[in-house]
């Protein structure tokens, strides 16, 4: 195992850039992921990190320890307290965090039963959340739009709790283009459609459609889907949370299929 404890080690300042940087974990192709919980969650879905970074304490602790050993032959870096706790973007750090390379996306089919598209969602918050949905409803796709928040940064995969590893996830996708070739439904949602969510049938392959937090989905967008629909608010509230209107658009459509 090797042991840090100066922060001009250049294996402590090559980590540090990765967890601070998207640019650098886009250029790299890796990901930090903190805690014992995520790293889990990777091993789980069968893939391996490159590298464990640890505190001291954590080897004391043995589900950490255990999780350690299904991580072999992964490379194991002893930090310093203080090096750890600077590298950690948590409040209360559990000792570990794993660099893993990023997976690679795949081709979405276009007869894909159940498909979330976002376009613009910029919060890391709603992301992250959005993707832990679409996990959770049984959905093997989520496709991101460029200008979107990134995916891997270290906040969004703490939102998601892991649910990065069970997603094909798309960044940088031409949602259009998509939408364009999709042989299912392609549902944008949009606060003045006529129709509302509740009365679509989404038994069949189903792809949403949510927009940015403040301007919602473009015009674009809008035109090129199937259906338009919105979720009816009788409330005072003028909109919903992008991240909440998503879960109500997948958890319809587990419900209307009758999975669980």
């Amino acid at each position: 195992m090797k042991t840090i404890s100066s922060r001009d080690n250049a294996a402590f300042k090559a980590l540090a850039k990765l967890s601070t940087s998207s640019a650098e974990r886009r250029r790299q192709g890796l990901s930090l992921i903190e805690g014992e919980h995520l790293l889990e969650a990777l091993l789980d879905s069968g893939a391996r990190p490159e590298s464990i970074v640890l505190k001291r304490t954590a080897l004391e602790q043995r589900p950490i320890a255990r999780l350690i050993e299904r991580a072999a032959p992964a490379r194991e870096i002893l930090l310093a307290d203080a090096l750890f706790d600077a590298l950690s973007t948590v409040e209360s750090p559990t000792g570990v965090i794993a660099c893993v390379k990023t997976p690679g996306a795949k081709r979405v089919p276009a007869t894909a039963p159940l498909v979330l598209l976002l376009e613009d969602i910029q919060d890391p918050g709603n992301v992250g959340t959005l993707l832990r949905s679409a996990a959770a409803a049984g959905a093997g796709h989520v496709m991101l739009s460029e200008r979107c928040a990134f995916a891997w940064s270290p906040k969004v995969l703490r939102s998601a709790m892991g649910a990065h590893f069970a997603l094909n996830i798309v960044e940088g996708a031409d949602l259009a283009a998509f939408v364009g070739t999709y042989r299912g439904t392609s549902i944008a949602l949009s606060a003045d459609a006529q129709t509302t969510l509740y009365d679509l049938d989404l038994r069949g392959p189903v792809a949403f459609l949510v927009g940015n937090e403040g301007a919602g989905l473009s015009e674009g967008l809008k035109a090129a889907s199937t259906r338009r629909a919105r979720i009816p608010m009788p409330g005072r509230a003028e909109s919903l949370n992008a991240a909440v209107a998503g879960a109500l658009c997948l958890f319809e459509s587990v419900r209307q299929r009758g999975a669980g």
